[in-house]
């Protein structure tokens, strides 16, 4: 005897294809105006978008502009972004971005979700002149170079920052003194509401380290010491001289954020 074929019946994954189908369209007809309202309040007005173009999906601004609570707001370039459609199954709108002008040029993933903004994979490079922006006692070196950022994931919530990265000054020069100063690093850990920073010395003529701080509310707070390398000359010494006298052991203090 034959069976009749079961009638089809709509489960609850119909239902969630049907919504997210839904969300995808929507999304890709909403203006980037949309993105540009969102911003500000899923990276708590750290960060904004400037005169948007095209829609949510795809679409560029003429800049992405970062505001921290203290000191001025910064232009990072003109900004392009396209959706990745299979973060919204997980709650979240995840962008491929890139970032190109005032120096600058980056790229990689960052996700939007309601409670925090998480970067992936990201690789970012600028003239180190950059690095005088995050502190008067950075500017007085007049830093040369470049600096190149690395993360494979950094997230930040409004309770806690997460996640690793890397900074490095390569290429290191200063306006005091024309000579090459080597390559530096900073390891970046997030840690309650800040960024833990370990400072260290891949090669040149100053040995450079140290441990510090950086949250969006007090900014840039680190301690740590300098000293020429061997026989890198008596330039790099009149550098340092910039920090103050010298210590007993040869070494100058570095102080930012006192």
């Amino acid at each position: 005897m034959s069976t009749l074929p079961q009638p089809f019946r709509l489960r609850w994954p119909h239902y969630g294809l049907a919504v997210l189908a839904y969300l995808v369209l929507l999304l890709a007809w909403a203006p980037a105006s949309l993105l540009a309202w969102a911003l500000p309040r899923a990276s708590q007005q750290m960060a904004r978008l400037d005169h948007v173009e095209g829609t949510v999906w795809r679409g560029s601004a003429q800049a992405l502009r970062v505001q921290p609570a203290s000191g001025p707001g910064e232009s990072l370039g003109r900004m392009t972004w396209r959706l990745q459609p299979l973060e919204l199954l997980r709650g979240r709108l995840g962008y491929r971005v890139s970032l190109d002008g005032a120096g600058i040029e980056a790229a990689g993933s960052v996700l939007l979700g309601p409670r925090r903004v998480a970067l992936q994979a990201l690789r970012g490079e600028a003239p180190a002149d950059w690095l005088g922006r995050l502190s008067p006692d950075l500017a007085m070196w007049q830093p040369q170079g470049r600096v190149l950022f690395e993360s494979e994931t950094l997230a930040f919530g409004k309770s806690a920052i997460t996640g690793r990265g890397s900074l490095r000054w390569i290429d290191a020069m200063s306006g005091h003194a024309r000579i090459r100063l080597g390559s530096y690093r900073a390891e970046l850990e997030g840690r309650d509401t800040g960024l833990a920073i370990k400072l260290s010395t891949e090669s040149g003529a100053l040995q450079l380290q140290g441990s510090g701080v950086w949250t969006p509310q007090r900014g840039l707070q680190f301690a740590g010491s300098a000293r020429p390398s061997p026989g890198s000359g008596t330039e790099s010494a009149n550098l340092l001289g910039l920090l103050g006298p010298s210590q007993a052991d040869g070494s100058r203090p570095i102080r930012i954020g006192r």
